[in-house]
């Protein structure tokens, strides 16, 4: 594990398990609706697009970050392999998916069909996830490994403001949000922190020279 600064070291707003979980949070109200006989193919379609983009920018964040960075942990080794597994299925189905739903006008019934099954099995690895490994991972790793997780993370995974509506801690540490609205959209507009632009170059930053260090 690369040193951190202190300063990240200790906000835990960004602690990994955290963030994961808001990430999780969506999925599941997709997977409600994808699932759901009763749904009309029109809803569907639109969470089958924003399900798939959602599950694809989550998987490759946390490959990088949490599986890289843990795999050769005892304690959760097991979990996290397991987890490996589990995303390397659900790889392989949304990158089939993702671009036969983005040209759809109206989803088919195999595709409405296959759209339930990986949610099924998606369903099935963030239960895994919350019931067995996050636990391990709050218990077995301290606070500053957990925050440098998460860190990466967002780095990598590029939430939007929208993504972070209904976590507004989150979404003041990576947004600033301008109170002057634009007159077409009405919509306030928002930026990148500065602060947390600042803690981004410096975490770069000192990953860069803790690489020179090691030649």
């Amino acid at each position: 594990m690369q040193n951190i600064s202190e300063e990240i070291a200790t906000d835990n707003n960004f602690n990994i398990v955290d963030i994961l979980l808001i990430d999780h949070a969506y999925l599941k109200e997709c997977i409600e609706v994808l699932t759901d006989n009763q749904r009309n193919k029109q809803e569907k379609l639109f969470y089958s697009r924003t399900f798939l983009d959602t599950l694809k920018k989550h998987t490759n964040a946390e490959q990088r970050t949490v599986y890289e960075s843990l795999a050769e942990m005892d304690e959760i080794r097991m979990n996290i392999l397991e987890a490996i597994a589990g995303s390397s299925m659900t790889k392989f189905k949304y990158q089939t998916l993702i671009p036969r739903i983005n040209k759809m006008k109206v989803l088919d019934d195999m595709a409405e069909a296959e759209m339930k099954s990986l949610a099924e099995l998606v369903r099935h690895q963030i239960t895994e996830e919350e019931h067995e490994l996050f636990p391990k991972m709050r218990e077995n790793l301290d606070a500053a490994i957990l925050n440098e997780i998460g860190f990466q993370f967002l780095i990598l995974r590029k939430f939007t403001p929208q993504d972070l509506k209904d976590f507004p801690e989150i979404q003041k540490q990576i947004y600033q949000a301008n109170p002057t609205e634009q007159k077409s959209s009405r919509k306030n507009v928002y930026q990148w922190s500065s602060n947390f632009v600042r803690k981004v170059n410096q975490y770069i930053g000192s990953l860069v020279n803790q690489a020179s260090a090691t030649k």
